[in-house]
């Protein structure tokens, strides 16, 4: 496992939402890993690569983001990534760094990520 990244890697099935979180985070000159669910991140994970934060939302098929913080947690390497819910829902959850509840806005979103991710 690589050590710490300025990679915000962001799990969201919802293409319009996703380019939009992106595009935003790209604009503050963050780096960004994209994936439309659980497993395709957890892929991407297992390459080596550690974020610096996780954005997840938790409404996906496949591997929804319960099933995916719970395998992200049992991995020693990972279990101190920060992870923010971005979910229509009110998740509640221990290891969750943060909640933003869809629909948020712009400004709320670069705030977390500017407190909880390393600078890009």
């Amino acid at each position: 496992m690589k050590g710490p990244s300025n990679i915000i890697l962001l799990v969201e099935d919802e293409p319009d939402v996703r380019d939009a979180i992106e595009e935003a985070l790209l604009a503050q000159g963050c780096q960004v890993v994209c994936a439309v669910d659980g497993d395709t991140a957890l892929e991407w994970l297992s390459g080596g690569q550690r974020p610096s934060l996780v954005l997840l939302d938790f409404i996906m098929p496949r591997m929804n983001g319960w099933a995916f913080l719970e395998r992200m947690r049992a991995d020693p390497a990972l279990d101190d990534v920060p992870v923010v819910s971005i979910s229509a829902l009110a998740v509640v959850h221990p290891s969750l760094s943060a909640v933003l509840r869809k629909p948020f806005d712009l400004p709320s979103l670069l705030r977390t990520v500017r407190r909880f991710a390393r600078a890009a």
